[in-house]
């Protein structure tokens, strides 16, 4: 095991909980309030509830392989040819999910920031800064997460401090007004974005040292974030309302455009976009460092080094051609992104577990005779 990819369950803790909000604190209120209106928090909640549920899975997982990679772990599991069918298949979900990302922060920054500033030049940059975390390791990145964690719960406790005059309670109000079925449906964006994605860190795992603590700070960092996501969430309703909420691809982002203190203090949104950027980074850096790993366990390669420029590029075009605009790549991602991230965080996991214990079966009917 490479020393510059040990971590510390803290560490684990921290990155699992900007990863959670990643960049679902910006989208995710959004998409959740166009299906589920007024109760779109009551979504959140329960996919808060499932998405743990969900860590509780990967975490069954995890136990079975312990210090031993996780892509080691799948190829004795369910065979060598299936195990680099799945680990093929991971490998091209992380390079979409971090394509979809980097066009995120495209379209963020090149709307709300530096509209002048061609897209292509804001992505490249980004992308950059990205592979050079990934070249310095999990540790360095670790590292970096435990300073911006401090400031990120800073800075998100003062900005929704702020923000308590302006709640008005009416507008969460009626509760239940069209039944369960949008509710339903607005969890399934809810379970999908901040939780299913965590599936990253099955690759993680075995490189947090003590092992007894890393399931526990797994759970936590989930939680700590889902909380976030929530609060988030209510916020943008009592503040913004239903309506507002959904027609924007970025509420809290309009969320934050609200608060004003005093005729002296004002555009404090910049915070919340700085906020975006240190969790989706965060997030973007594990999805190439788990195909950065993949992509070693399966080919061999030693020094994945050599792997990073030809992945800024995979990562440009893929973010380029992700989607033709925000309109269509919204409606993907609310109807049809969420049963794709199922198919990993869930199905995958189930095929592990299913595999290890007739595996286990066999190997003790075997030791028997």
């Amino acid at each position: 095991m490479q020393e510059s990819y040990k971590i510390s369950p803290r560490q684990l803790l921290m990155l699992v909980t900007l990863v959670t909000i990643g960049d679902s604190v910006l989208v995710l209120p959004g998409i959740t309030a166009a299906l589920a209106k007024q109760d779109a928090w009551i979504s959140v909640l329960i996919g808060l509830v499932v998405g743990l549920l969900n860590i509780v899975l990967l975490i069954a997982v995890g136990k079975l392989y312990r210090n031993q990679s996780f892509f080691t772990f799948v190829d004795q599991t369910v065979g060598r040819v299936l195990g680099t069918i799945i680990t093929l298949s991971f490998i091209c979900y992380t390079l979409f999910s971090a394509g979809a990302h980097v066009m995120e922060i495209g379209d963020f920054v090149g709307t709300h920031l530096l509209v002048s500033t061609p897209r292509f030049a804001i992505q490249l940059l980004f992308v950059i800064v990205i592979m050079f975390g990934v070249s310095l390791g999990l540790q360095t990145v670790a590292e970096s997460a435990e300073i911006y964690f401090v400031w990120f719960f800073f800075f998100f406790g003062l900005l929704m401090i702020t923000l308590l005059p302006q709640v008005e309670m009416s507008r969460i109000q009626p509760v239940f007004e069209n039944g369960w079925k949008p509710i339903l449906q607005g969890s399934t964006a809810a379970i999908a974005f901040p939780f299913s994605e965590l599936v990253i860190f099955m690759a993680v795992l075995p490189f947090v040292s003590p092992i007894q603590k890393r399931m526990r700070s797994f759970f936590l960092g989930t939680l700590l974030g889902g909380i976030v996501l929530f609060i988030i969430m209510v916020m943008c309703i009592l503040v913004l309302g239903a309506e507002q909420t959904a027609r924007h691809f970025y509420p809290t982002y309009v969320l934050i455009k609200q608060l004003k203190l005093g005729d002296f203090i004002q555009r404090l949104e910049a915070i919340i976009a700085v906020i975006w950027f240190i969790a989706v980074s965060v997030k973007i850096t594990l999805y190439c460092l788990f195909f950065h790993l993949g992509i070693r366990h399966v080919f061999r390669i030693d020094n994945f080094k050599i792997l990073i420029f030809p992945y800024i590029i995979l990562l440009m075009v893929m973010s380029t051609i992700f989607s033709p605009n925000m309109v269509v790549y919204g409606d993907i991602i609310a109807k049809y992104w969420p049963f794709y991230d199922f198919t990993y965080s869930i199905g995958v996991p189930l095929v592990l577990l299913f595999g290890y214990a007739i595996r286990k079966r066999i190997l003790g009917q075997k030791s028997r005779a």
